[in-house]
């Protein structure tokens, strides 16, 4: 049986997320969300208990973009280990299995769908060029190749972030967020 809760769960100071992840093509543009986090990640969400995660990415899209879409296929499972920066992460040793499926091609709309993250934090979705994806603090890094060049097979990857935020000192970590912060809120000006 299905419920509404996430398969996310905190032990001490480890987090746990099941997370499903859609890539949506419009022409020359990728959709991405866009919240309090000055990044941007991949429309998508927790993937209920007992929910099969196709059932998760259609639920998901349509909550995040008023968008009924449809699945192409699978690409890959993504293995995310990171520090969580913010929001009620902040600070926690993070791990997410993330399943991602390229949905099939979307007409480039405007979406206006009050999308609201876990925190509360509203969302906007915004279409990137796919040509300057690299431009963009994108997470996890392994979405802008996704939406680049779509794996033709099922594939996984492991995205491993904590060796690096660990290895920095403090203030070098603060000054590559302050970069990345101000490189976003530039580009996100630019596409309104």
């Amino acid at each position: 049986m299905q419920g509404n809760t996430d398969c996310c769960f905190r032990s001490g100071n480890d987090w746990f997320r099941y997370r499903v992840g859609a890539i949506i093509i419009s022409g020359e543009y990728a959709l991405f969300a866009y919240g309090g986090e000055d990044y941007f990640y991949s429309v998508g969400g927790g993937v209920h208990i007992g929910e099969y995660s196709e059932n998760a990415v259609l639920r998901e899209t349509m909550e995040e973009t008023g968008l009924e879409l449809e699945i192409e296929r699978p690409l890959c499972i993504v293995e995310n280990f990171f520090i969580g920066m913010d929001g009620s992460i902040k600070g926690l040793d993070c791990h997410t299995l993330e399943f991602y499926y390229l949905m099939k091609p979307a007409e480039k709309v405007e979406i206006n769908v009050k999308s609201i993250t876990g925190d509360g934090v509203s969302e906007k979705m915004c279409w990137l060029p796919i040509s300057r994806l690299e431009e963009y603090d994108i997470r996890p890094k392994i979405a802008v190749r996704l939406a680049m060049e779509p794996p033709e097979r099922f594939e996984i990857f492991v995205n491993e972030q904590r060796e690096i935020i660990q290895t920095a000192t403090n203030e070098d970590a603060m000054a590559v967020s302050k970069r990345l912060i101000e490189k976003n809120r530039k580009a996100y000006s630019k596409l309104k």
